[in-house]
């Protein structure tokens, strides 16, 4: 099996094989206050956060007999892009590969994704795996986590505030005891934009070089931000980093959980990706091809992993990969189809995100 993956990687392109120096690591202290803050936040963001959805529903588009008033409002929306439909030239075509741990294989891992149906947005989360001590499935949180952010993308459109906005929704719409680390990201268009809390993060390729990755958010070695229930004395999704990022058609997006980051490091999975697609596999097919990669290398004693290398310059005593729930979101940003003729427009949101 490793001859096969040394060919794999032999036959992609050099794309540069100097690897990161060291790992981004956090260094702050975690707050006794942690969560007082929390509770104090919710309870004053439900109100706002549930009114900035309901928000984003579509406005009714104004007859060609409407009232002045209803005039004033439709030159309005011709005057503010704000307020214009959002009309997408580029999508993300997307796929993703997900192996859980051997021990949790059983109750499905503790990741969770998803995919906009509408080609915009995709993200990943990864339950926290210390739950399990208290009888908590860790997957609950993540995977309602996911399916809440999924749910909010009909009701948004593509903008820099898109993706906290998801993360923002989702985290107050979750019941689920339990917390998570959590990436979103929204294409709009030539830009990227992103939210990421925690060790999950992704990273932008282009023409088989690695020109954007997200840092990690630690307070500590292997103690990542997290977002949870009030009983998890996590952090807020204020706290998470916010990127937008230049994306051109033929630039291939990867998000994951630290699965990934903590057993390939960044060249590899940039070269991976790109042979995927120059052998004209599909995103999914790619996502699969590094997901299994990473298995590997998770499973090999004697391969310096990047978290094995992380842990030694901090003084640790570690060799070999990690094994964890590996997830692994790949896209390929692409045209986006073009509305047949005649097919009705869109109406225009009421806020841009």
């Amino acid at each position: 099996m490793a001859g096969y993956w040394r060919s794999i990687l032999s036959s992609a392109r050099a794309f540069g094989a100097n690897r990161p120096a060291a790992l981004l690591l956090g260094t702050a202290a975690v707050s006794a206050g942690v969560w007082a803050a929390q509770t104090e936040w919710r309870r004053q963001q439900q109100r706002s956060l549930q009114a900035a959805s309901g928000a984003t529903e579509p406005s009714p588009v104004p007859h060609a007999s409407s009232s002045p008033a209803a005039t004033a409002e439709a030159a309005t929306v011709d005057s503010d892009p704000r307020l214009r439909a959002f009309v997408p030239r580029l999508v993300l075509e997307a796929g993703a590969g997900m192996i859980p741990h051997p021990a949790k294989a059983d109750r499905g891992g503790e990741d969770a994704y998803f995919i906009c149906d509408r080609g915009f947005a995709m993200g990943v989360a990864d339950g926290v795996g210390g739950w399990a001590e208290v009888g908590v499935d860790p997957g609950l949180y993540s995977r309602e986590l996911m399916r809440h952010a999924k749910a909010a993308t009909s009701s948004c459109e593509p903008g820099p505030h898109c993706p906290q906005h998801l993360m923002e929704v989702a985290y107050l719409s979750t019941t689920a005891r339990g917390s998570s680390t959590a990436c979103i990201l929204c294409l709009e268009n030539e830009r990227l934009h992103a939210s990421n809390l925690g060790d999950s993060g992704f990273m932008v390729i282009r023409d088989g070089e690695l020109v954007f990755m997200s840092p990690q958010q630690q307070h500590e070695f292997n103690f990542p931000y997290q977002i949870g229930s009030p009983d998890s004395m996590s952090d807020t999704p204020q706290v998470a980093q916010r990127f937008s990022v230049e994306v051109r058609q033929g630039d291939i997006i990867v998000a994951a959980t630290d699965g990934l980051f903590d057993n390939v490091y960044p060249d590899e999975a940039a070269s991976l990706v790109s042979a995927s697609k120059e052998r004209g596999e599909n995103a999914q097919a790619a996502a699969v091809t590094l997901a299994q990669f990473a298995r590997m290398r998770a499973a090999d004693p004697t391969h310096l992993s990047p978290f094995a290398y992380g842990a030694q310059q901090l003084g640790y005593r570690y060799f070999g990969g990690k094994m964890d729930d590996i997830t692994v979101l790949c896209a390929y940003v692409a045209e986006a189809p073009q509305p047949r003729s005649g097919s009705p427009s869109p109406p225009p949101p009421s806020a841009r995100l």
